[in-house]
Protein backbone atom coordinates (compact mmCIF):
# COMPACT_ATOMS: atom_id res chain seq x y z
CA UNK A 1 0.00 0.00 0.00
CA UNK A 2 1.83 3.08 -0.97
CA UNK A 3 2.61 5.67 1.51
CA UNK A 4 1.34 9.33 1.05
CA UNK A 5 3.58 12.09 1.74
CA UNK A 6 2.88 15.80 2.46
CA UNK A 7 6.04 18.00 1.09
CA UNK A 8 6.30 21.01 2.09
CA UNK A 9 8.19 23.85 -0.05
CA UNK A 10 11.67 24.14 1.27
CA UNK A 11 12.23 28.04 1.94
CA UNK A 12 15.76 29.29 2.33
CA UNK A 13 15.86 31.90 5.37
CA UNK A 14 16.19 35.45 4.49
CA UNK A 15 18.73 38.09 5.59
CA UNK A 16 18.86 41.31 6.45
CA UNK A 17 19.12 43.80 3.71
CA UNK A 18 21.43 45.69 6.14
CA UNK A 19 24.84 43.90 6.61
CA UNK A 20 26.95 44.60 9.76
CA UNK A 21 29.46 46.96 7.34
CA UNK A 22 26.28 48.80 6.39
CA UNK A 23 24.78 49.22 10.00
CA UNK A 24 28.43 49.79 11.55
CA UNK A 25 28.45 52.98 8.72
CA UNK A 26 25.14 54.38 9.56
CA UNK A 27 25.87 54.49 13.28
CA UNK A 28 29.88 55.87 12.31
CA UNK A 29 27.90 58.43 10.98
CA UNK A 30 24.69 59.03 13.39
CA UNK A 31 27.51 59.15 16.03
CA UNK A 32 29.66 61.70 14.51
CA UNK A 33 26.59 64.37 13.74
CA UNK A 34 25.19 63.58 17.48
CA UNK A 35 28.37 65.04 19.01
CA UNK A 36 29.61 67.13 16.38
CA UNK A 37 27.83 70.62 17.77
CA UNK A 38 28.68 72.15 14.77
CA UNK A 39 26.14 70.25 12.12
CA UNK A 40 22.95 72.16 12.36
CA UNK A 41 19.51 70.85 13.59
CA UNK A 42 18.19 70.41 10.24
CA UNK A 43 20.63 67.87 9.36
CA UNK A 44 19.86 65.48 12.75
CA UNK A 45 16.29 66.13 11.44
CA UNK A 46 17.42 64.43 8.14
CA UNK A 47 20.20 61.49 8.92
CA UNK A 48 19.70 60.95 13.01
CA UNK A 49 15.75 61.51 14.08
CA UNK A 50 14.34 58.84 11.46
CA UNK A 51 16.45 55.97 12.99
CA UNK A 52 15.60 57.03 16.34
CA UNK A 53 12.69 54.45 17.88
CA UNK A 54 9.21 56.43 19.25
CA UNK A 55 10.46 54.96 22.70
CA UNK A 56 13.70 54.97 22.90
CA UNK A 57 15.79 55.17 26.19
CA UNK A 58 19.26 57.39 26.88
CA UNK A 59 20.60 56.51 29.79
CA UNK A 60 24.48 58.24 30.94
CA UNK A 61 25.74 58.48 34.71
CA UNK A 62 23.76 61.22 35.51
CA UNK A 63 20.62 61.24 33.40
CA UNK A 64 17.77 58.25 32.44
CA UNK A 65 15.00 59.70 29.97
CA UNK A 66 12.81 57.82 27.51
CA UNK A 67 10.93 59.31 24.45
CA UNK A 68 12.27 60.51 21.16
CA UNK A 69 10.76 63.95 22.05
CA UNK A 70 12.59 64.22 25.02
CA UNK A 71 15.62 62.64 23.13
CA UNK A 72 15.27 65.00 20.46
CA UNK A 73 14.79 68.04 22.78
CA UNK A 74 17.98 66.89 24.77
CA UNK A 75 20.38 66.70 21.59
CA UNK A 76 19.55 69.95 20.01
CA UNK A 77 20.12 71.43 23.68
CA UNK A 78 23.50 70.34 23.59
CA UNK A 79 23.95 71.44 20.07
CA UNK A 80 23.19 74.57 20.91
CA UNK A 81 24.70 75.11 24.74
CA UNK A 82 28.05 72.80 24.24
CA UNK A 83 30.85 72.95 21.67
CA UNK A 84 32.32 69.25 21.13
CA UNK A 85 33.32 67.10 18.92
CA UNK A 86 33.75 63.05 19.22
CA UNK A 87 36.91 60.98 17.99
CA UNK A 88 36.06 57.60 17.64
CA UNK A 89 38.82 54.87 17.94
CA UNK A 90 36.46 51.87 17.74
CA UNK A 91 33.40 50.28 16.01
CA UNK A 92 31.80 47.04 16.67
CA UNK A 93 28.26 46.02 15.53
CA UNK A 94 26.62 42.69 16.14
CA UNK A 95 23.45 41.05 15.12
CA UNK A 96 21.61 38.60 17.30
CA UNK A 97 20.94 34.76 16.33
CA UNK A 98 17.24 35.76 14.86
CA UNK A 99 19.12 38.74 13.24
CA UNK A 100 16.35 41.08 14.16
CA UNK A 101 17.91 42.91 16.69
CA UNK A 102 21.81 44.09 17.89
CA UNK A 103 23.70 46.15 19.73
CA UNK A 104 27.09 48.53 18.87
CA UNK A 105 29.93 49.23 20.73
CA UNK A 106 32.09 52.49 20.01
CA UNK A 107 35.35 53.47 21.74
CA UNK A 108 35.77 57.44 21.71
CA UNK A 109 36.98 60.51 23.30
CA UNK A 110 34.95 63.67 23.51
CA UNK A 111 36.57 66.83 23.48
CA UNK A 112 34.80 69.53 24.70
CA UNK A 113 35.59 73.00 24.28
CA UNK A 114 34.09 75.20 27.62
CA UNK A 115 37.39 77.94 27.40
CA UNK A 116 38.46 78.95 24.29
CA UNK A 117 41.29 77.92 23.44
CA UNK A 118 41.14 74.96 25.81
CA UNK A 119 39.97 71.76 24.99
CA UNK A 120 38.65 68.97 27.61
CA UNK A 121 39.27 65.56 26.54
CA UNK A 122 36.79 62.79 27.86
CA UNK A 123 37.03 59.09 27.18
CA UNK A 124 33.71 57.26 26.56
CA UNK A 125 32.51 54.45 25.45
CA UNK A 126 28.80 54.33 23.79
CA UNK A 127 26.54 51.37 23.51
CA UNK A 128 23.19 51.22 20.95
CA UNK A 129 20.98 48.94 21.19
CA UNK A 130 18.65 48.72 17.82
CA UNK A 131 15.89 46.07 16.04
CA UNK A 132 15.56 45.48 12.55
CA UNK A 133 12.65 46.52 10.58
CA UNK A 134 10.88 45.68 7.08
CA UNK A 135 12.78 42.53 7.07
CA UNK A 136 15.88 43.96 7.80
CA UNK A 137 16.06 46.82 5.56
CA UNK A 138 16.28 49.67 7.91
CA UNK A 139 16.03 49.84 12.08
CA UNK A 140 15.21 51.67 14.43
CA UNK A 141 17.55 52.90 17.78
CA UNK A 142 15.95 51.88 21.16
CA UNK A 143 18.47 52.39 23.96
CA UNK A 144 21.89 54.66 23.59
CA UNK A 145 23.79 54.99 26.53
CA UNK A 146 27.31 56.82 27.29
CA UNK A 147 29.80 54.97 29.79
CA UNK A 148 31.82 57.67 31.54
CA UNK A 149 33.66 58.63 34.43
CA UNK A 150 32.87 61.68 36.87
CA UNK A 151 35.97 61.69 38.17
CA UNK A 152 37.93 62.23 34.65
CA UNK A 153 35.49 65.52 34.51
CA UNK A 154 36.48 66.80 37.53
CA UNK A 155 40.38 65.67 36.81
CA UNK A 156 40.28 67.92 33.54
CA UNK A 157 39.26 71.16 34.85
CA UNK A 158 41.90 73.38 35.45
CA UNK A 159 41.01 74.36 39.32
CA UNK A 160 39.18 71.20 40.44
CA UNK A 161 41.57 68.42 38.77
CA UNK A 162 44.30 69.34 41.51
CA UNK A 163 42.20 69.14 44.28
CA UNK A 164 40.62 65.60 43.45
CA UNK A 165 44.22 64.78 42.13
CA UNK A 166 45.23 65.36 46.47
CA UNK A 167 41.95 63.82 47.27
CA UNK A 168 42.40 60.62 46.17
CA UNK A 169 45.91 60.63 47.54
CA UNK A 170 44.65 61.35 50.18
CA UNK A 171 41.72 58.55 50.40
CA UNK A 172 44.05 56.08 48.62
CA UNK A 173 46.33 56.42 52.25
CA UNK A 174 43.27 56.28 54.64
CA UNK A 175 42.05 52.79 53.10
CA UNK A 176 45.30 51.48 53.45
CA UNK A 177 45.64 52.43 57.10
CA UNK A 178 41.95 50.87 57.58
CA UNK A 179 43.55 47.84 56.24
CA UNK A 180 46.16 47.68 58.21
CA UNK A 181 44.34 48.92 61.23
CA UNK A 182 41.59 46.43 60.70
CA UNK A 183 44.08 43.50 60.36
CA UNK A 184 46.07 44.30 63.54
CA UNK A 185 42.73 44.88 65.58
CA UNK A 186 42.15 40.75 63.40
CA UNK A 187 45.82 39.64 64.75
CA UNK A 188 45.07 40.54 68.44
CA UNK A 189 41.55 39.03 68.85
CA UNK A 190 42.64 35.77 67.40
CA UNK A 191 45.85 35.82 69.72
CA UNK A 192 43.56 36.15 72.65
CA UNK A 193 41.75 33.16 71.53
CA UNK A 194 44.53 31.35 71.41
CA UNK A 195 45.88 32.23 74.93
CA UNK A 196 42.68 32.20 76.46
CA UNK A 197 42.59 28.54 78.70
CA UNK A 198 40.39 26.08 77.79
CA UNK A 199 36.77 25.08 79.41
CA UNK A 200 36.89 22.92 81.82
CA UNK A 201 34.92 19.75 80.87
Amino acid sequence: MATKVNCRPFTIPTLPGLGLADIEKRFRRMTHLMYDTSIPASVLAEEVYPYLAPDIEFVNPWRRVRGVETYQIDLSGTHRGVHGDLDIAQMNARLSERRDAGRVLVDSTLSLRLLPRRAYRLRMILTYDFEMLEEGERFHVTRHEEMWSVGDILQSLPLAGRGYDVLRSLSGYVFTGAVLLSRAVAGRLSGAERGAPAPAR
